[in-house]
Parts: structure tokens; C-alpha cells; sequence
């Protein structure tokens, strides 16, 4: 397989801002049965101070949720095509905050 020379680029680029950034990238990051039984209480929780969030967001957020959770009970959601396409959506979502951090 031949990488052109923009291809490599991009992905250079994408691989020094992961290891310039605090965040682990995408898909690397585990989490046991007990520590996402913890994070969804932590979340009840944080919903009733959540400023900014109103319950037609939390709707939407929630559903997609359920659609991924699905998704992972269905298939391998670390690899292949459904991988590809959550770390497309994850990229845009991150530039989405990105940009909108830079707006304030």
C-alpha cells in the first residue's frame, strides 16, 4: 500500500497532537464493569448540577448512548469499519469543542 505525501502528513500531524495532548487517544482508554458502574452513578449525579445541558440535549446524548451500547453488544466496535467510522465522528466532535472553546 503506497501513502501520498498529504496522507502521511495528516497522519503525522493526528499522531504528535495525541502525544502533545493530556487525552489518551481514541480507543485506548479501558474500563472495567466496576469503574463504568461508578462512572454512570458519578454521571446521576452530576446531572442534577449540570448548568448549560438542557433535557433535550440530555436526550439526544442519551440516545446515542443506547444506539453504541447496542452497537458493542452486537459486534467488535475496537476494529474495522464501525472503529473507522466512531473515530471519524470522535475527531469532528473534538473539533466541534475545539472550536468552540476558541469562539469564547
Amino acid at each position: 500500500m503506497r501513502i501520498d505525501r498529504d496522507t502521511l502528513k495528516k497522519i503525522i500531524l493526528e499522531e504528535l497532537e495525541a502525544v502533545a495532548s493530556d487525552e489518551p487517544e481514541f480507543g485506548k482508554v479501558k474500563s472495567s464493569r466496576g469503574q463504568a458502574s461508578a462512572d454512570l452513578k458519578q454521571r446521576a449525579k452530576d446531572i442534577q448540577s449540570q448548568k448549560g445541558v438542557d433535557d433535550k440535549e440530555r436526550g439526544i446524548i442519551s440516545q446515542i448512548e443506547k444506539l453504541l451500547t447496542q452497537l458493542a453488544d452486537q459486534t467488535d466496535i475496537k476494529s474495522g469499519a464501525v472503529n473507522s467510522k466512531l473515530k471519524k465522528l470522535y475527531a469532528v466532535l473534538k473539533q466541534e469543542l475545539g472550536n468552540q472553546q476558541d469562539e469564547k
